[in-house]
């Protein structure tokens, strides 16, 4: 009898583990036909998630508009009426107190007329990335946990991290991480490594340089600024510019400051990184049992929604911020220009072409890699539109991107440090470029 006993527990144990198996599965393939797989729908092929983004962004835009609104005031008045005098940073304070100009930046950045300092090119930019920013990470977030929450990681990592710790000092599982920066957006790739930096599962170390090296501007953004610019060629350049990139990342991860970043995680947990020389699947969804949390999936999205919800509200008022103030600063004054020949002697010594409008484009791509469009102009070379847009892609920082997300999570990586991580890959890409442009003179 106590031998019948035994074995209906291990048969039960069995059950439990296949069930669970079988909803690692189902949930991992929802998450990547959400996040990952493009179909096409009405003529327009995307991910289900963009998809779901101009769906609402047709169909509810004026209650997105309110929503949005309403986020913009609390995100602006919240910090001033929670203030304490023991805090006592004043770039900090400062903030706070200008925070509640984005109310009135935001009404005219969504109002019908027309203002003079600012064109319909500029407005029309400020109002999709906002649409964007608050539709995708809102949506992001909800569909995050089948993505983070059902042994997926844990699978991936099994196969990947031999790979990903040699070349990029990254755990197996960030192959994920990255392809939601790749296939979404900056906000939503950024989120996801919060939210691993915070439960223990990425080091320290590794949510520094995901969030630096990583946070690619999006496929479909790729594709955006390839046929504004007008290149041919278009999946053969997104190809050699993610390669590239992948190769400045190599040498960047390996310099000071992201070398010298701990190795800790933020949380103490079970959980251990992995690297399985046999039976990975097994063994991964083994791991994943093992540490799994008794969540529902229903609880899981709330929470994440809400934690997206909580960000937005703190990064949204400065987003309108730093886009109204920097657009202004960009069509109505001489800032592009004077910055420009700052970088052009730099650009003269690598003997690049079109060294004005080069140099520009590296600027106004440290604002928004969308807005070097506004400055190309018809007479400039293809090998100059070719040497702009790899340059827009590999340089992953960005005022309204990652430097600016940064202010609303836990990963410490200070903005000076964004900026000294931006400039090392800049000046890497171009002395690349430099090199394979002055060969091809030599020999072609």
């Amino acid at each position: 009898m106590e031998g019948t006993g035994i074995k209906s527990k291990e048969n039960l144990y069995k059950d439990f583990e296949l069930m669970d198996s079988f909803r690692i599965v189902i949930y991992s393939i929802v998450g990547i036909f959400i996040f990952f797989i493009p179909i096409n729908i009405n003529g327009h092929t995307n991910t289900i998630l963009y998809h779901m983004y101009f769906f609402i962004q047709e169909k509810y835009i004026e209650l997105i508009k309110i929503y949005i609104f309403i986020m913009v005031s609390i995100g602006a008045i919240l910090p001033i009426l929670k203030y304490k005098d023991k805090d006592c940073d004043i770039f900090s304070n400062i903030i706070k107190c200008i925070k509640p100009i984005s109310i009135i930046f935001i009404l005219i950045i969504f109002s019908k007329k027309d203002y003079r300092l600012y064109s319909d090119d500029s407005l029309l930019f400020m109002q999709d990335l906002v649409l964007k920013s608050v539709i995708l990470l809102s949506l992001s977030s909800i569909f995050m946990p089948f993505i983070t929450e059902y042994g997926l990681l844990d699978i991936v990592e099994a196969y990947f991290h031999k790979y990903m710790k040699k070349n990029f000092k990254l755990s197996g599982k960030c192959i994920l991480n990255i392809m939601i920066y790749l296939f979404i957006d900056t906000f939503s790739g950024m989120f996801m490594t919060n939210k691993l930096y915070k439960k223990g599962k990425l080091r320290h170390n590794e949510a520094c340089i995901l969030v630096s090296c990583f946070s690619f501007t999006s496929i479909i953004n790729y594709f955006y600024i390839a046929d504004e610019l007008k290149l041919e060629s278009k999946l053969l350049t997104m190809i050699i510019s993610l390669f590239l990139s992948l190769f400045v990342n190599y040498l960047v991860c390996r310099i000071w400051p992201l070398k010298n970043k701990k190795k800790s995680y933020l949380n103490k947990t079970s959980y251990k990184e992995s690297n399985f020389k046999k039976d990975k699947f097994k063994n991964a969804v083994r791991k994943y049992l093992l540490n799994k949390e008794n969540n529902k999936l229903s609880t899981l999205m709330i929470d994440s929604f809400k934690e997206s919800f909580n960000i937005i509200m703190t990064i949204l008022p400065n987003l309108v911020i730093i886009i109204f103030i920097g657009e202004f600063l960009i069509n109505n004054t001489g800032l592009v220009n004077t910055i420009s020949h700052i970088i052009k002697p730099i650009m003269e010594l690598l003997k690049l072409p079109n060294e004005i409008q080069l140099s520009e484009s590296i600027f106004l791509s440290l604002f928004n890699a969308n807005r070097i469009i506004k400055f190309i102009n018809n007479d400039i070379s293809n090998i100059s539109i070719f040497i702009i847009f790899v340059i827009s892609i590999v340089q992953t920082i960005s005022m309204t991107g990652n430097i600016l997300y940064s202010s609303g999570i836990n990963i410490p990586l200070k903005k000076v440090e964004f900026i000294i991580i931006g400039i090392e890959k800049l000046l890497i890409t171009l002395i690349l470029i430099s090199l394979v442009y002055y060969l091809n003179l030599i020999y072609l």
